[in-house]
């Protein structure tokens, strides 16, 4: 008598489809899955291609955000 989780279930697609939908929901390969020196960012939010945590920000509190910050920068080179 087999005890519970002595054996997998069987898969109900072939290995290639299971690799090809795992990499497709998990986004494998992406560049945000890639590895990235410490404090560089790679999800295309950063003006300065580091990390300001900026990830989770909605679209409009990144363009909100994102003009606020060119604003500090223009009135920091006009001083």
């Amino acid at each position: 008598m087999s005890g519970k989780g002595s054996s997998p279930r069987p898969y109900s697609v072939d290995q290639k489809t299971f690799d090809s939908n795992w990499d497709r929901i998990f986004n494998k390969g992406s560049k945000m899955s890639e590895e990235k020196a410490p404090g560089t960012c790679g999800c295309g939010r950063s003006p300065t291609g580091r990390c300001m945590g900026w990830h989770s920000l909605t679209e409009e509190e990144f363009r909100d955000t994102l003009a606020e910050y060119e604003d500090k920068l223009n009135k920091e080179n006009q001083s």
